[in-house]
């Protein structure tokens, strides 16, 4: 899997708006001074422990002491990977802040992942399973059927 330019990466650290993706998550944000306070959705507390610094793009919770910009919040937000949290926000960083859906509780609207393996099977069972996934990864992957084809390792 080829990686994220750094370019990419720091285009979306300085014009996703931490602040936009924290309300569009259902978080109300007050003034404190120069900075923003809200209620930390990642721990029980009463009080306004979040705190956004809308100048660095940043947020912190004193609380449960995560923080980072919008990408972090992304990965902490989803429970997703770094790669999952760059893509989100490139397809539509709406989409990528997660709102709950009303009466449903802490549930993202963002689509997650299936579990390559199923999670009630024995032990044989499960390594079959890891070996098919890991199988038909490798047969969907050009790069790497023609790497094993040039170190005379082909079916």
């Amino acid at each position: 899997m080829a990686r994220i330019p750094e370019a990419v990466i720091e285009r979306l650290k300085n014009e996703v708006a931490v602040e936009r993706l924290i309300e569009a998550a259902g978080i109300e944000l007050k003034r404190g001074g120069k900075d923003l306070l809200g209620r930390c959705p990642f721990h029980e507390g009463d009080t306004a422990s979040l705190v956004v610094t809308p100048v660095k793009n940043l947020w912190h919770c004193f609380g449960c002491g995560v923080g980072g910009g919008p990408i972090d919040w992304v990965i902490k937000r989803n429970g997703v990977s770094f790669r999952h949290a760059v893509e989100l926000l490139r397809a539509d960083p709406s989409l990528a802040a997660g709102r709950d859906v009303e009466g449903a509780g802490k549930r993202s609207i963002v689509r997650k992942l299936a579990a390559p393996v199923g999670l009630d099977a024995g032990e044989q069972e499960l390594l079959d399973q890891v070996i098919g996934y890991y199988h038909e990864t490798l047969l969907q992957s050009p790069e790497a059927l023609a790497y094993l084809e040039g170190r005379a390792l082909s079916q």
